[in-house]
């Protein structure tokens, strides 16, 4: 079974899926399938409004650390040093206005990576570090990865989001090898001329209510930290159309809303691999967003949510997901016990370091190490 298969499944709690559960509906879309709809601030092309961001600082990305390269250091399985590159991203423009040229890229230098040691079910590898975990699932030279998460929820704001570990710790590894960033941005226009747009907007209000706020503000952070790399941003811009369509939708509006983001996702990872279509090494093209929408192969019934089979299609195999887990995200709830690396995940007991899962020649799952336990504060 795949995770689309699952959760929907959970949704419909197993009848048609002409009869669904609302609520449910709506927990799970929160949970995995949000749409970042109504980020203020213009930093990615097609963004309409002009209001400032309120963003949580994310951190720059770490540098990565030099390796030692005196004889008898080096071993067979270190990656390479990246070179600084010229990294043309086009009228790609970071907030402060100023362009990124193809000098002002200078990748980091690639740190030593282990091969992990076997650590249980589902091909299970435990690693010293996130990036070598990363850099592993990297030797299968994917010419796409799309990578899905489980939004940060409300109350646990203290504990670092999917997103910004894959800004901090992931990201730098692709500078100089992505090429293009899909976001699951949703970015909201004002030339429609009438409410539709505010809307759709009110009518997503129930299944972002126990999303962290700073959800939206994060993934318009990782445009900036990835424009910062080389690594050109870009986000799903409905049209006018497109919006009246989700309102004609009725009571099947969310759903509409998932097919949207499935569809125009694909859509726009197959327009940025045309553009660098005679790069040899990959990924070329990054998708990331909710991983209720990365599945390599799900269930039939469930494709139209997915971008991944179409992604499978054209990259001619050269597709990955990738869904990244934050160990205190993950619950003791039907939606958590039915992801297909959730047992693996369980009997490790809250891993100390990176581990990777695979179930599927194409799905893969990296679950951070858990969060050091903070020392409790002297009473006063």
């Amino acid at each position: 079974m795949t995770k689309t298969f699952m959760t929907l499944r959970f949704l419909s709690k197993g009848v048609d899926l002409g009869r669904r559960s609302s609520e449910a509906v709506r927990a799970a879309f929160a949970f995995w399938g949000l749409v970042l709809l109504g980020a203020e601030a213009c930093v990615i092309p097609g963004c309409t409004t002009t209001k400032s961001s309120t963003a949580r600082p994310m951190m720059e990305p770490a540098p990565v650390a030099s390796v030692s390269r005196e004889a008898g250091n080096s071993t067979e399985h270190e990656v390479p040093p990246s070179p600084s590159v010229a990294v043309n991203i086009g009228a790609t423009v970071p907030s402060n206005g100023t362009a990124v040229t193809p000098e002002s890229v200078k990748c980091p230098v690639r740190e030593r990576t282990d091969l992990g040691v076997p650590c249980g079910d589902l091909h299970c590898l435990e690693f010293a570090n996130e990036r070598s975990a990363f850099e592993h699932l990297l030797l299968l030279e994917p010419r796409v990865l799309g990578i899905g998460e489980s939004h940060a929820p409300r109350g646990m704001e203290a504990v670092h989001s999917a997103t910004r570990r894959f800004g901090e710790l992931l990201l730098p590894s692709l500078c100089g090898r992505a090429r293009s960033i899909v976001l699951e941005l949703w970015l909201p226009r004002n030339d429609c001329g009438d409410k539709r747009v505010e809307q759709v907007k009110k009518a997503q209000e129930p299944v972002t209510r126990n999303q962290s706020k700073s959800n939206q503000d994060e993934y318009v952070t990782l445009g900036h930290v990835a424009k910062r790399l080389g690594i050109a941003p870009s986000a799903l811009v409905p049209t006018c159309d497109e919006y009246q369509s989700i309102l004609d939708s009725g009571p099947d509006r969310i759903y509409r809303m998932l097919e949207f983001v499935a569809q125009r996702t694909g859509e726009r990872v197959i327009e940025e691999l045309g553009k660098f279509a005679d790069q040899k090494e990959g990924p070329v093209v990054i998708a990331y967003g909710g991983a209720l929408h990365n599945d390599a192969e799900p269930d039939h019934e469930h494709e139209r949510y997915s971008y991944g089979p179409k992604l499978l299609a054209q990259t001619q195999g050269k597709y990955l997901e990738l869904d990244l887990i934050v160990p205190e995200f993950v619950k003791e709830s039907d939606i958590w016990q039915r992801q297909p690396w959730y047992q693996a995940f369980r009997q490790s007991k809250g891993p100390t370091k990176p581990r990777l899962y695979q179930w599927g020649t194409h799905s893969f799952a990296l679950v951070f190490p858990s969060s050091p336990k903070q020392p409790d504060r002297p009473a006063r």
